[in-house]
This record gives C-alpha cells, structure tokens and sequence, in this order.
C-alpha cells in the first residue's frame, strides 16, 4: 500500500515576485517532487507586466516532470483580450470586488459567465498559452474552486478532460473567508469532499469530465491543528483504504508566506508512513492510470 501525493500550485495571474518563485524554486530542489502548474494566462495580459519577459521569469521554476494546467481568474484586461464583456458578480466576497480598474474582476466567479463565454475565455487562455510555449494542457481549476455544471462542459467542449475544483468548504474555517460568499458556494457545488474521497467522473448533458479534487484544501488556510487532524485521519484510514490519493493546492503569490506548512506536512507524512510509501505524482499520471484500467 501506498500514499499517493499531488502537489499542485495555482498561478494567480497577478503578482510574479522574485521572492515567491525563488521560494518555488528552492522548495522544488530539496524535495525532487513534481508540481501541478495551473497557469494563468492573465500574466500577458496584464498591462502591469507589458515590460516584463514573463516566460524568463516563470520557466526557470517549472522541471521537466511537472505538469502545465489551466487556472482562470476573470479579471478585465483577460476579458477585453478575450473579446468578452466583464461582469461584476457574483464574488467570492460579499463585499464585492476590491480590485481597481483594469484588475476588477478578479474576484468574480467564474460561474458567473455563459457557456459560450466560458468556451470563448478557455479557448483564448489555451491558444495564449500554447503561443507561449505552454503545450498539451489537460487540466483545469477554476479560480476560488468556482466550477459548476456549465464550466464542465465548457471544459469537456473545449477538449480539456481534466477539472480539479472540487474540495471542502470547512478548509476555509478560521480563515477571512469564513461565512462568506465563496465558502457557502463551496459547500453547494461540492458537498462533503473528504481525504478519502478519489477520483471520479462528472456527469454533464456534453458528456463526462474526470474529476482529481483538491481533497486537501490550500496551504494558505491551514493552521497546526488542521494539519494535525489531517495526519490523524490519514494515520486512521490509510489501513481501511487501498490507496489514498492526497491532493495538495498552493499559490505562487503567496508561496513564501506559508510554504513551511507543506514542508512540515510532507515530513510528517515520510515520518508516519516512510519516505518510500510517499509516491508523488500529477493529475496526467493519474488520468492514465484510469484510462488503462478501463481500457
């Protein structure tokens, strides 16, 4: 038996600090693991970073075995790029969207746009990154895990067969977040997702898409005795199922800040199980592994 480990990092489409992609960088040397990228497209569309060599900055962080997805934010210069009309709700807050400018838009849901826009929006990030030297892009994780039933299908339309969004709303307790908008929807469009809870298939009317949820939550809103009860619960469950698949998110922007808890996170799990049980490993890899078993 085994424990497999995702690792994934959501890329705002904001900030590309010299700090935080060090921090990745340096974190991705001591541990040798592979990362989940969902990338953002936003970062070359930013009039901020017009004077930036963007792909200079970012590629030097991502190693060969990593894997490159999509992560979409909905602020307004991504939009007027895309051709789309920005909205300015729902937001992951109630208090609305605090960005000024240019940036508003960044904390609107996703959900909050039609099927075809969402079609629109996917196709325009695919071909943006694809420019960019970002290829084979399989997987997606909306922003704030705001993803229902008409961004599957946008995915599975626009020939993505991975989503990545379903996780629990009770990670955000403690947090700001707490009792607001996003943690509510959470809870509505993903129900009781658990550290047991594996893979499975999202039933739409455009067919199927593979779901890998973030049954772990973010780094960012984890606190020590949060970590604890995780470690307890997969010490408790690891004889009760053949094998648990832990899927971890993080942020670039914020990588720095709270990078030590994954740290402490992985080295208690190499000291409860082995290092030699910890097999890490990406969305790509686990979606083969499903398509060989139906095969």
């Amino acid at each position: 038996m085994s424990i497999q480990v995702i690792i994934s990092m959501d890329w705002e489409g904001t900030s590309l600090e010299h700090f935080n992609l060090e921090r990745v960088k340096q974190f991705k040397s001591d541990w040798d693991i592979p990362f989940v990228h969902f990338y953002n497209p936003a970062y070359y569309t930013d009039p901020g970073h017009a004077k930036i060599n963007i792909n200079k900055k970012v590629k030097r962080v991502f190693s060969k075995d990593d894997e490159i997805g999509l992560h979409l934010h909905t602020p307004r210069h991504l939009l007027w790029a895309a051709n789309l009309s920005p909205r300015i709700g729902p937001c992951f807050s109630h208090y609305g969207d605090f960005n000024p400018g240019v940036y508003n838009g960044q904390e609107v849901m996703l959900l909050a746009y039609s099927k075809h826009e969402l079609k629109e929006l996917i196709n325009y990030s695919l071909e943006k990154l694809n420019k960019n030297g970002f290829k084979n892009i399989n997987s997606f994780r909306a922003g704030g895990w705001m993803s229902d039933e008409k961004v599957w299908e946008a995915l599975i339309e626009t020939g993505l067969p991975i989503e990545s969004s379903a996780t629990n709303s009770k990670f955000l307790d403690g947090s700001s977040w707490e009792g607001d908008n996003i943690q509510r929807y959470i809870s509505l469009l993903w129900g009781d997702i658990q550290i047991n809870t594996r893979p499975y298939y999202l039933q739409t009317y455009s067919g199927q898409i593979f779901e890998i949820p973030n049954n772990l939550g973010a780094i960012d809103y984890w606190n020590d005795p949060l970590i604890q009860r995780q470690i307890d619960q997969i010490c408790a469950e690891y004889n009760t199922y053949e094998k648990l698949l832990l899927v971890i998110n993080s942020h670039q922007e914020t990588f720095k800040e709270h990078s030590n808890k994954l740290e402490y996170f992985l080295g208690q799990l190499e000291y409860h199980f082995g290092k030699n049980k910890i097999q890490y490993t990406t969305n790509k890899e686990i979606y083969s592994q499903e398509l060989m078993n139906c095969a």
